[in-house]
């Protein structure tokens, strides 16, 4: 009797897990399907924007990510005496290399903060540019917040602002040369120099078809430069646009192609243009992996005699997206 009354027991335990069991291996494709139709931050209607560092977005999303560049350029900059006087024009080339660092969390849909490290060392190529030009390493840190809203499934903007600081260390030879003349005396060729920088913006952010996204930004920047015991500021309106098409979305090849254009425009009395056009290549097999190879054409002012660089430098893009 009492074995009969136990292998019902058993049996009615066995049932029980059984049931369990089933019940268990139901709701687990539920649950996946359930955060598999979870939108992700990035995505806006019928498309997951690619995201890139070149042009800011009004996404919350948080991430880890890194990019990794190097540039060749040259300049039309001038050649100097030993009293450090311009005496004719010559060909710069230079060579740089840069390292970036950046990351976000996102508190909710609507806030974010993120970071950026970064380091960049460039140098003359050449004889003229070594002279005119030095070798020069900055590096920089940043913080940023996001403020985001959706206002139609497939439209979200942001309030974006970034404060950046950061030392610039520079090893001038000609420049060591005429200060040791006039002091009678050696001065160092290592010149130092720091800045800080804050930047508001107004990111839109517009999925206009299947596959297709398009972000546009306007942004005001405030730079303060500090050098030995002379402080300056520059002042630039920045506008910039991003597209993206990501393949996969309209059928089964994923990949995604991205092009962008940003400028800078002073408005203070130093006068300077500078732009970014860019184009990149995308891996969007895994949505929340971010992996791309971007090549640009970039004109900007580089060193302390006003000589403008045209520059093509290649980054390699690596992101990981939590949400």
């Amino acid at each position: 009797m009492r074995q009969s009354l136990w292998s019902v027991g058993c049996l009615r335990r066995t049932a029980l897990r059984s049931s369990l069991g089933i019940l268990a291996l139901w709701a687990m494709p539920v649950a996946a399907e359930e955060n598999a139709t979870q939108p992700l931050r990035r995505e806006l209607g019928p498309h997951v924007f690619i995201p890139r560092e070149a042009v800011s977005d009004p996404f919350t999303t948080t991430f880890v990510g890194s990019e990794t560049g190097i540039a060749y350029g040259s300049a039309v900059g001038p050649t100097f005496n030993v009293n450090g006087q311009p005496v004719a024009l010559a060909d710069y080339k230079i060579i740089g290399y840069s390292q970036t660092f950046t990351g976000q969390y996102g508190f909710f849909d609507w806030w974010a903060l993120r970071f950026r490290a970064s380091g960049v060392v460039y140098g003359g190529a050449n004889g003229s540019a070594a002279a005119g030009i030095g070798l020069n390493a900055v590096a920089r840190f940043g913080v940023g917040t996001t403020l985001s809203w959706q206002f139609a499934p497939t439209l979200r903007a942001g309030l974006l602002f970034d404060v950046g600081f950061g030392p610039s260390i520079g090893l001038d030879i000609l420049q060591s040369i005429v200060q040791s003349i006039a002091d009678k005396a050696v001065v160092t060729p290592v010149q130092s120099t720091g800045s800080t920088t804050l930047t508001p913006a107004l990111s839109l952010a517009w999925t206009f078809a299947r596959g297709f996204g398009l972000i546009v930004n306007a942004s005001y920047t405030h730079n303060s430069v500090k050098a030995d015991a002379a402080n300056t500021s520059l002042d630039s309106l920045g506008f910039g646009g991003a597209l993206d098409l990501d393949l996969r979305e309209l059928g089964t090849i994923p990949l995604g192609l991205a092009v962008s254009y940003s400028a800078a425009y002073s408005i203070g009395d130093a006068k300077f243009r500078n732009y970014v056009l860019a184009g990149g290549l995308f891996y969007t097999g895994r949505q929340n992996l971010t992996l791309g190879l971007e090549l640009a054409y970039r004109r900007a002012p580089i060193g302390a005699e006003d000589v403008f660089v045209k520059s093509i430098f290649g980054l390699i893009v690596l992101r990981y997206n939590f949400d």
